[in-house]
């Protein structure tokens, strides 16, 4: 059977035409750049649609009974003047490519956990703050990208560290540091433009080009550093704000398994998240001896081990390194994970003759940075 294709876009459409409704079989339509202002009830009843192009329209908003175009795949309401988005998104199950970039959003229903098809989210040019965690119930989500939302200061690891993930965009962004826990099969980046971030987990040095380097643009980071882990490594005297939910670092070399039984404990828990998210399981946390667990049970792996042969999930504690590229002009400082002495001890050795170590020490609430000279 021959599927229906229309184009009519850029023909200054201030309403869908009915005309639509003509059409059988029509499975796909382009209307961007026109100047239509609301989606009708009746297009709704289109339920053969799989494809939608509203791009660069006048869109206030999406109707509740967009659930009714049950077979959609395809819809892109890029460039309007959307300001929230219904929480009905999530029952369109067959959706798996769903672009709201350029509107005026801030928050992202957390239904949209039940697109487990989704395998393409374009929310960038926004106005978000925070990333919904039920995000990383769209275990197929292969393409994210969140760039220039400027008020964006974090990426959930659960998000960042979602099976199929392989391209993530977070450009030009507030982040105050890069999720460490990313997926194994990340092949492209663009997170590098976020002025606040003074180091680079070394996951992404594959990533990472000299071009990058905005050392002499660093902003300062202005947060609120309660329950935040600072170090201050001692060669440039630069602190780093290290992944919410870590509570003890260790240097390299140091004493074998001195991670703690606390993260086996939440690492045991974690392989339980299969049919039913364990951070959405009000029961358990109910049963938790510390209140502290459900946040972390919540965050998820904040890192996974620098040593590729190993990529352990990591939680609160772990063995830790910053160290510089030999030999380069960059300035950039990069960090290693590690769940034990051992990986962190193979990985240097493996390693040695590219980077070097710096040096670094906790650093606590009182250890403010030093002001800046004059005319730096």
């Amino acid at each position: 059977m021959n599927k229906t294709i229309l184009h009519w876009s850029y023909l200054n459409f201030k309403d869908v035409p009915m005309d639509l409704f003509l059409y059988e079989d029509l499975e796909e339509v382009y209307l961007k750049e026109n100047y239509i202002s609301v989606i009708p009830k009746w297009l709704l009843n289109i339920t053969t649609l799989k494809f939608i192009h509203l791009a660069g329209n006048n869109l206030g908003e999406l109707p509740m009974d967009i659930y009714m175009l049950e077979n959609l795949e395809f819809l892109d309401v890029s460039n309007n003047e959307l300001k929230e988005l219904p929480p009905t998104l999530g029952l369109l199950l067959n959706l798996q490519q769903l672009n709201v970039s350029g509107n005026q959003l801030s928050e992202l229903p957390v239904e949209l956990s039940s697109l487990r098809n989704l395998e393409q989210l374009n929310i960038a040019k926004n106005l978000f703050r925070r990333l919904p965690v039920q995000l990383s119930e769209c275990v197929r989500l292969n393409e994210l990208n969140v760039s220039d939302n400027e008020a964006l200061v974090h990426i959930p690891e659960r998000i960042s560290n979602l099976p199929m993930l392989q391209s993530l965009a977070a450009d030009r962004c507030a982040l105050i540091y890069l999720p460490a826990a990313l997926s194994k099969f990340m092949n492209h980046v663009r997170i590098f433009h976020n002025t606040a971030i003074n180091y680079i987990p070394m996951v992404y040095e594959r990533f990472y080009q000299n071009f990058y380097d905005n050392r002499q643009r660093t902003t300062p980071i202005s947060i609120n550093r309660k329950g935040l882990f600072w170090i201050r490594e001692l060669e440039t005297n630069c602190r780093l704000v290290l992944p919410v939910g870590t509570r003890t670092v260790f240097p390299v070399p140091s004493l074998e398994n001195r991670v703690t039984l606390y993260d086996d404990c939440l690492h045991a828990i974690q392989t339980l998240n299969r049919s039913t998210p364990v951070y959405e399981n009000s029961a358990l946390h109910r049963l938790l001896p510390e209140p502290y667990i459900s946040s972390h049970i919540n965050n998820g792996p904040i890192a996974r081990c620098t040593n590729t042969t190993c990529s352990r999930c990591l939680y609160t504690s772990y063995y830790f390194m910053v160290v510089k590229r030999r030999g380069s002009t960059s300035k950039q400082l990069f960090t290693c994970n590690f769940c034990t002495n051992r990986c962190a001890l193979l990985w240097l050795g493996s390693n040695e003759k590219k980077y070097y170590q710096l040096p670094w020490r906790v650093s606590d609430d009182d250890d403010d940075d030093p002001e800046p000279e004059s005319g730096k």
